[in-house]
């Protein structure tokens, strides 16, 4: 099973159609349900905030994946505790997606909280049996 966090939002919503469309389990997490009456085969949505980690285990136990989508704003959510509910659940790999890290203010006040995401994804990239990628655009050149 692959969880997508974030995945009512511009980048989640794609992204777990095609992990459907490929034939994947997929957990859909998002802080509300979405009002569509048009479920997708194999996917499962589920009502969470990464604010809230321990709500988060249940969601993770089992999965095999973690599309861990940041956005802005989510400056009370703690990387830390966020990537030990996924090793607690089993995840054996992370991937943090983010295009704001980049954006055109990288050093801003408002992107910090996501590079203290990205740091605690390299950090942890050498864990035993967790792998972790962050994938984010090349900045695009005029």
């Amino acid at each position: 099973m692959i969880v997508v966090t974030g995945a009512t939002g511009n980048v989640g919503r794609p992204l777990v159609r095609a992990l459907a469309a490929a034939g994947e389990e997929v957990t859909a997490v998002s802080r509300q349900l979405p009002s569509s009456s048009h479920p997708l085969d194999g996917v499962r949505h589920v009502a969470a905030d990464l604010a809230d980690p321990a709500g988060l285990t249940s969601v993770l136990d089992g999965a095999e994946a973690l599309h861990l989508l940041i956005a802005g704003g989510s400056e009370h959510v703690d990387p830390h505790r966020v990537l030990d509910a996924a090793k607690s659940g089993g995840v054996r790999r992370v991937v943090l997606q983010s295009s704001q890290i980049v954006g055109t203010r990288p050093g801003a006040a408002s992107h910090l909280h996501l590079a203290a995401f990205e740091d605690a994804v390299r950090r942890r990239s050498g864990e035993r049996d967790q792998r972790r990628s962050a994938t984010r655009p090349l900045p695009t050149v005029a």
